[in-house]
């Protein structure tokens, strides 16, 4: 829809509309990705600190102790034959715990 003088204000207002609708899709999207990364990442390292500390646990005979990973702290307990680890992430405060069978609360 060119004309001799140009492209139009109806054609310019589209234009801006369509790229406001794009942009206000994929900005909220990213950022769910991006959270729901970091919160599974922090379960993954939740998941490394309790078995570090089963590790420990047989060979030095603990029954808690403190991991930090990348600058987060994940506190972990062991009692009652289960590992627990407590940690924050992105939805508040987080316990994961592993019996010795290898199920996961």
């Amino acid at each position: 829809m060119l004309n001799c003088k140009g492209i139009t204000l109806v054609e310019s207002l589209l234009t801006i509309a369509i790229i406001l609708m794009i942009t206000g899709t994929l900005i909220p999207l990213s950022y769910q990705m991006y959270s729901t990364l970091i919160n599974k990442k922090m379960e993954l390292h939740a998941s490394i600190t309790a078995y570090e500390a089963a590790k420990k646990i047989l060979n030095e005979g603990s029954n808690s102790g403190v991991m930090n990973i990348e600058s987060n702290v994940y506190r972990w307990n062991y009692e009652e034959s289960k590992i627990c680890v407590h940690f924050t992430n992105l939805h508040g405060e987080r316990t994961k715990c592993i019996n010795e069978i290898g199920e996961i609360d």
